[in-house]
């Protein structure tokens, strides 16, 4: 068998499906702003898996830029059918302790198929200016 293929990996805020399994992604983001940290979050991982059909071990991993090592947020064997493809979603409440930048990696038997990132900041949202309206510069 080949090494499968990722050909999307993405952070998103969810996933629906819809005929013949065919996936809609929803809110594709790759930061988040929490007033303080540590904070938690809860949004989908989505992967959509291109493979010849077999059982492929797939693993995902999270880790912080700079931070310690990474840690598995999804472990399994995946099977996959006749249709070539199969739909990876790992939605939960993902934690995070720091800012900085956060790497997802997803691997098949040790071979890295892709990654996706996502960007942690904290503190209050820079105020945006306001226009002011017509009516109001008389």
């Amino acid at each position: 068998m080949k090494t499968p293929v990722v050909n999307m990996f993405v952070t998103c805020e969810y996933v629906t499906m819809g005929m013949g399994e065919r996936p809609t992604v929803v809110d594709v983001f790759n930061n988040i702003r929490f007033s303080e940290l540590p904070g938690t979050h809860n949004f989908t991982l989505f992967a959509r898996l291109l493979a010849e059909p077999g059982t492929y071990p797939i693993t995902i991993q999270a880790g912080r830029e700079g931070g310690e090592k990474s840690v598995d947020v999804f472990s399994a064997d995946i099977t996959v059918g006749e249709s070539h493809a199969h739909n990876i979603l790992v939605k939960e409440d993902f934690s995070f302790d720091q800012p900085g930048q956060y790497t997802f990696s997803i691997y098949s038997d040790g071979h890295m198929l892709g990654e996706t990132y996502l960007a942690i900041t904290n503190g209050a949202s820079a105020t945006e200016e306001v226009t002011p309206d017509e009516s109001e510069i008389q």
